[in-house]
This record gives C-alpha cells, structure tokens and sequence, in this order.
C-alpha cells in the first residue's frame, strides 16, 4: 500500500525548468537568492496521495483527530474529488507508488514539463527513473515511468486539475507570500556554502498545499551544465483557507523554514560526500548500524548508508546555526537528535567537522572520512 511509505516519510524531519501552479505564482526575497515556487506536478502528486488512499482512512474509526486536523486540507480535497477514487489513472500511479519512495518520484516530477503535458525526455538520467524497474533495467524502467507519467497526464485532464488550480490561486498566493516573507537572511546561503565548500545554481524552496503536512523534502538535479537544489514541504501548522479574509496556509514559521531548509538543502551537500567514501571504510563501519537499526528503521533510514547520510547533514545543522549565532539553536536540535531521535553518532561528527570548520583548513570531503575513521574506532575488536 501506498501509506506505510509515506507514513515512513513522514516520520523524517520532519526538484528542468520548473514549473509554476497557478501561473506565475512565485516569489523572490529582495537580494536573496532563493526561488519560491508552486510546482503543478508536486501538487498532483499530493492529490494521487489524498484521493488514493489517505482520505478514505480518515474515514475509519481508528483514525485519531490530530491527523483530521494535521491533515485538514487534503481530506477536504479528498471529499471534494472522491468520485475520482476509482479512476483508472488513478489506480496505475498508485500502483507505482507501493514500492518507489515520495522523494523519488519528486526528484522525477520536477524535471519534467508541468502535467499534462509531462513526458520522459532523453536528456534525463536514468538515475531518476531507474527504481520504476524491479531489476534496475533501464528499457524497462523507461516503459514503467512514462506508464507513471502518462496516468498523471490523464489524471489530471480526468479530474480537471488545472480548475482546481485557478480556484484556490489565492491559497497558493497566501502559502508564496508567507513562505516569501519568512525567508532565511541573506547570511543563510554563504554560510551553508563556506561550510560545504561546494554552491549550486539555483536554490528552490517549494511550498505545497497537498505534499502532507510535517514533510519535507531534498532533492537536486543537473541541466544544461547547471545543478539546481530544491526544498520541497508541506504545510508546518494547522491552515485557514474557509474564510478568505483571514487565509492562512500554515507556512508563517520563519524558524522552522529555516532549520528545515538547512536540513532539507545539507542532503544535496553531504550526500554526495558520504556517496564518495572509500567502499572499504563503509564496509568496516557497518556493524555500527546495528544499535541503531531499530530506531533508524522506524524513521525510514533503512541502511546504514541512509543512516550516514541523516547523520552528516544533522551535524551540519548543529555548525551551521553556531556560526550564524544562534547557539541556543543549535543545542536544542543537537539535544533532539540524539536523545529524542537516537542518532547516538552525532556527536563524533559534529567534534570531527567542527575541528575543519574552526581551522578553514581542508576540504570538506576530507572531514567527512576523517570523521568516518572516527566512527570506526567504535568498532569492537
């Protein structure tokens, strides 16, 4: 099924030219290089998650009323669309989702043209599409994604999606306007690039109305010799959207966007790091996921490559706040992970990488394996 992925998902702390939903509903903080756009097919791909399966278990006894609030909007969107739920279209991109993962499919979306009129072009590696086949064929893969995408072309043209769009343009110009004005200030992005010692083309923050709420979202891509990151999100609070005079979309939370987007942009910063660790180093540390397996595997870190790459980037978060000030910050998150998260690693990392913050020396890459020979020196012999 569809829920056990996202609820997984939704557990962490918790992506071409892109598109804009409803047109040319986007926003950019004066002298801040950050796009803040809606993205059509984010926002379809919310909807499959709602009609498909999260608003008929909202209405099941068993499901608790935080969730009916937490989840307000689509389960309104579910009741306004639920003759839809036995769409044929619908049926075949569901189907899909049992067994690829939200931020796949996000890191897909978002290099494609807007649905309807989304297809699979060549120039598209098929790193981003290679998990629609179950035994890593590319051929195949090809012939699953675009079944994926064309059900989402029909869908949308089946369910008029583009209306309900024009409809609700002023929640997406609410959710823009929020987002917008709770902008990271401008020390933000130079502080995450001296750290990381790497910078990208274009950082995009993508707010979404039918992304569920509490869930966030890295991903990057490279076109035309450009790589650009995204932040993907839903909702941080409860929304408002019945009564237009007093709208809101739930994203007035400059603090939280903050520590969210350090998090969410750290994954296309650290990922590729821990990606270029010597095999034999991740080999010999291994044995050090095991403690942590059950916790890890609750939150949807289900190897201890996943486990590294959630580590790296909280560490980040932790030195990053301390070198924008924000030292009571940066406690508290430190504080969370590792007793409220169980990640029992962290502080290794964070001593290790503070060490090539503090000194401006070396490179990055080379904090992260000195930190990894770190790690292993808790291996028992």
């Amino acid at each position: 099924m569809l829920k056990p992925i996202l609820f997984l998902l939704a557990m962490l702390w918790a992506p071409c030219a892109f598109c804009k939903t409803p047109k040319d509903q986007e926003g950019r903080g004066p002298g801040r290089p950050f796009n803040v756009k809606i993205n059509t097919n984010v926002e379809l791909l919310g909807f499959i998650y709602f009609v498909g399966y999260e608003g008929a278990q909202s209405e099941t006894a068993s499901y608790s009323e935080k969730d009916r609030k937490r989840y307000a909007y689509g389960i309104d969107l579910y009741h306004r669309y639920k003759s839809f739920e036995g769409s044929k279209h619908l049926a075949v991109a569901v189907g899909f989702a049992q067994d690829i993962w939200l931020d796949y499919f996000i890191n897909l979306l978002v290099q494609l043209e807007d649905v309807p009129n989304a297809k699979l072009r060549d120039q598209i590696d098929p790193a981003y599409y290679l998990r629609f086949s179950p035994k890593g064929e590319v051929v195949e893969a090809k012939r699953n994604a675009s079944a994926f995408i064309a059900a989402m072309n029909g869908l949308y043209n089946e369910v008029d999606f583009g209306s309900y769009l024009s409809q609700s343009k002023d929640l997406y110009a609410n959710a823009i306007h929020q987002v917008t004005a709770g902008l990271p200030d401008d020390r933000f992005l130079p502080a995450m690039e001296a750290f990381y010692q790497q910078h990208f083309d274009s950082y995009n923050l993508v707010p979404s109305l039918t992304i569920p709420a509490g869930m966030g979202f890295g991903a990057k891509h490279t076109s035309l010799g450009q790589t650009h990151a995204y932040h993907i999100f839903g909702t941080f609070g409860i929304q408002q959207w019945t009564d237009t005079a007093r709208l809101d979309m739930g994203f007035a939370d400059q603090k939280h966007l903050l520590e969210l987007s350090t998090h969410e942009f750290g994954h296309s910063f650290a990922n590729p790091c821990v990606d270029r660790l010597p095999k034999e180093l991740m080999h010999e540390t291994q044995p050090l996921y095991e403690p942590v397996r059950e916790e890890m595997t609750r939150q949807a870190y289900t190897s201890w490559k996943s486990c590294l790459y959630e580590h790296f980037v909280r560490a980040g978060e932790v030195i990053i706040a301390r070198n924008l000030g924000h030292d009571e910050d940066a406690e508290r998150i430190r504080e969370y992970y590792i007793s409220g998260r169980k990640f029992i690693y962290l502080d290794i990392l964070i001593d290790e990488l503070s060490k090539y913050n503090l000194s401006g020396k070396g490179s990055y890459q080379q904090a992260v394996k000195e930190a990894m020979l770190r790690l292993r020196e808790r291996i028992k012999p």
